[in-house]
């Protein structure tokens, strides 16, 4: 629903068909994508287009992730909240706010990998530091995983770029576990840093939204959120959701053993 209402590269025979849909999503599910044509006017082709730029594989698995999606969604309508909040309206924001968390949350939640997570969780309980990196609203994130690790007196540090008098100067093998945070997992400077760690011979974490990215592989680890797409104005805001609950995870998870 958040891809439909906010991706911005569409056609005009495609923002019809999207808003055709926002005015009644069920309309999708009793529909083959020739009746869909037909009903808005358009081709069978552009419908499966349309699925295709909202990141699904055709016609039929954009059927079923809306039809899963349509259940948990909030019970102000739509196309109303979507009209709404495009004006600034305040009541759709208190409306469209929490659903857009839990989609986050719920997205990250079904990425997570469990066996990966324990072993990041031995290596926060193992190390001497922690280090994030972060770069613009990603530093910020950084900066208030460090606060609840030091609250616990677990030293962590945020960092903003590639500090190479810093890197430079670690010992390989450092006991410092670091955590390097970009939502395409093509960020110049945080992959400069994952470069100059692996030649440290040290453990680093990938916290990004694609697996396959140059981060990605070559992280030691990596912990997938909330897949951040730039033609998505709130895909910013709900990343942001999903870096902070992989973060909370492992600080509940350092409790334990702190109290």
């Amino acid at each position: 629903m958040q891809k439909l209402k906010y991706t911005s590269n569409l056609t005009t025979q495609e923002k019809h068909i999207v808003d055709y849909i926002l005015k009644d999503p069920e309309v999708v599910f009793y529909s083959t994508a020739h009746e869909l044509a037909r009903q808005t006017f358009t081709s069978a082709s552009t419908i499966v287009r349309l699925c295709k730029k909202l990141g699904t594989r055709g016609y039929p698995d954009f059927q079923l992730k809306l039809a899963l999606e349509y259940r948990q969604m909030p019970a102000t309508p739509q196309s109303e909240s979507h009209v709404a909040a495009e004006q600034g309206d305040v009541s759709a924001a208190i409306e469209s706010v929490p659903y857009l968390y839990q989609q986050a949350l719920n997205d990250t939640r079904n990425t997570l990998n469990a066996s990966a997570l324990g072993r990041i969780a031995e290596w926060v309980k193992s190390a001497a530091r922690i280090d994030i990196y972060g770069s613009d609203m990603n530093y910020y994130l950084a900066q208030q995983a460090c606060t609840k690790w030091n609250e616990l007196g677990i030293s962590a540090i945020a960092h903003n770029d590639a500090n190479r008098h810093y890197l430079l100067t670690l010992k390989p093998g450092s006991p410092t576990l670091s955590f390097v945070i970009s939502h395409t997992g093509e960020n110049r400077s945080m992959i400069e840093v994952v470069n100059m760690l692996n030649e440290k011979k040290m453990n680093v974490v990938a916290v990004t939204g694609s697996n396959d990215s140059t981060l990605s592989r070559a992280c030691t680890e990596t912990l997938l959120t909330h897949g951040y797409n730039e033609q998505l104005r709130l895909s910013k805001m709900s990343s942001m959701v999903s870096v902070l609950y992989v973060f909370d995870i492992l600080y509940m998870s350092s409790i334990t053993d702190t109290y």
